[in-house]
């Protein structure tokens, strides 16, 4: 566990230092990787889920989104993410 802690230790120190453009594209494909694994598990056991569509995730396709932009598109994906532990966490 101490060697897990310590690379993250590490990757955070270097997370902080990346402007704030970048922060924002590297969370946003967390939380899209968040979601794969979501919704493979959900496919899996057979627990439906729909994806809730906002303009806000096309807001940030084309690199040239706001700090605004990303942070609505981080809420889309955070509602997402919530609304699907929540299915799975109800079909357990």
């Amino acid at each position: 566990m101490q060697d897990k802690q310590q690379i993250f230790d590490k990757f955070m120190d270097e997370f902080v230092k990346l402007p704030i453009d970048v922060k924002n594209k590297e969370i946003i494909e967390k939380q899209k990787k968040i979601m794969a694994h979501l919704i493979k598990y959900s496919e899996l056991n057979n627990i439906p889920y729909t994806f809730l569509k906002s303009k806000e995730i096309t807001d940030i396709t084309d690199d040239n989104g706001t700090n605004e932009d990303y942070l609505e598109a981080m809420m889309v994906y955070t509602e997402n993410i919530e609304e699907l532990i929540g299915n799975i966490l109800l079909n357990k």
